[in-house]
């Protein structure tokens, strides 16, 4: 496990975001114990966007054995009408 740095409710407080540390993942510490992971905005969406990959993966994998359907008959062209 890496080490962060940590900031407190108190830290917050007193110097703001500045409290925060630049483009670095930090440990929330609330009443003597780690409370969250405050995480940079584009860290954050990597992270949501590889779960979310993960979970595509896991659905793919879950349904690999299911019999398909061809594209043509799940999704027919509707005929022109004239």
């Amino acid at each position: 496990m890496s080490t962060f740095p940590t900031i407190t409710l108190q830290d917050l407080k007193k110097h703001g975001t500045k409290a925060l540390p630049k483009r670095q993942a930090a440990y929330l510490i609330v009443n003597s114990k780690m409370h969250s992971v405050v995480v940079p905005f584009d860290d954050y969406e990597m992270l949501m966007e590889m779960i979310e990959d993960f979970e595509d993966m896991q659905a793919i994998e879950e349904r690999k054995n299911e019999p398909s359907i061809p594209f043509e008959k799940a999704f027919p062209l509707k005929s022109k009408k004239k």
